[in-house]
């Protein structure tokens, strides 16, 4: 299928009839799209996750970032629990 804009669609047509990056760019131009606006909707669903949100240690978590950040947090007894967990896992 070949689409020639936002709003439009032709059927489908062979591998031969696709058209380059140039001819699909006048489409659009012939067309008149300008801007593309995106837009986000959030379904009870999703508020009711970000509820979740609330039980987030933030205190926590920013102590870990800083730990990142300055380079203490990774350890070598990390590491190896890590890798134990890994291939305990892949058994």
């Amino acid at each position: 299928m070949n689409i020639w804009g936002v709003f439009s669609t032709q059927g489908s047509q062979g591998v031969g009839a696709v058209k380059g990056i140039d001819a699909a760019q006048a489409a659009v131009k012939q067309q008149g799209v300008g801007e593309v606006h995106d837009a986000v909707t959030l379904s009870v669903d999703a508020v009711r996750s970000a509820d979740v949100a609330a039980d987030i240690r933030f205190d926590r978590v920013n102590a870990i970032r800083a730990a990142i950040a300055d380079g203490s947090y990774d350890t070598d007894d990390k590491l190896d629990i890590a890798l134990d967990r890994l291939l305990d896992r892949l058994g």
